[in-house]
């Protein structure tokens, strides 16, 4: 990290401290390890102006203690492990009443899933299987729950959308969305994205809207 994006981060845990909980040191290390968690005590601490890591080992311990980093985690790269495929599917109920009936479905669901096979959702298809990240379950302008994961392929995806989403809750009106790429990831602006995007846009394509977007759709990034 470059002594720009190190000001750029200062300034954003500024502005961030003087709403939250946080002073502005924590939320530095929360950010700067939020963009690369690799980042050792030292390296914070030379960032930071500090004298060594151990002040930086303090803050962190005192978040920890405190709640505020619950645990350590990865991020890998899906499309390598042979998983390419992002999805979201939307279940909107008509009414409160109905989402009640699929998320008591879905508790019950997961906890004998839990108790039989472990925490990690997985289920197998004919040609591969899929993978649940999130499930939420939303109010708002409309009810709805959302479901997030990874697929082998497209095909899964809208396979396990239609055989256990659709298929297991009648009546709820279920939307398959394929996510092809990120703008922002996880907070952060995807800049190989903006990068290929910004070429993209560049060009001019000579076709219609229909071709452009297709074009988008199969852009690898």
């Amino acid at each position: 990290m470059d002594k720009m994006e190190t000001d750029r981060i200062k300034k954003i845990a500024q502005i961030i401290s003087e709403v939250s909980h946080l002073d502005e040191t924590d939320m530095f290390i929360l950010l700067a390890l939020l963009a690369d968690s690799k980042k050792t005590n030292a390296e914070l601490a030379k960032m930071l102006k500090f004298k060594d890591g151990n002040s930086v080992a303090y803050h962190m311990r005192t978040m920890q203690q405190d709640g505020i980093i619950e645990r350590h985690t990865i991020v890998p790269n899906w499309k390598r492990i042979g998983l390419p495929t992002e999805f979201i599917i939307l279940a909107e109920a008509e009414n409160e009443e109905q989402l009640l009936e699929l998320e008591k479905r879905h508790v019950i669901t997961a906890d004998e899933y839990s108790s039989a096979y472990g925490d990690i959702v997985v289920t197998p298809t004919i040609s591969g299987c899929v993978v649940l990240q999130d499930v939420y379950q939303c109010y708002g302008d409309r009810i709805m729950g959302i479901i997030i994961g990874r697929a082998t392929s497209d095909q899964d995806a809208a396979v396990y959308c239609k055989n256990y989403v659709a298929g297991r809750y009648p009546g709820i009106k279920v939307s398959l969305l394929i996510n092809k790429y990120r703008t922002i990831s996880n907070f952060f602006v995807d800049k190989k994205a903006i990068k290929k995007l910004k070429e993209f846009f560049q060009i001019g394509n000579k076709g219609g809207s229909a071709d452009a977007l297709k074009e988008l759709r199969d852009m690898e990034i």
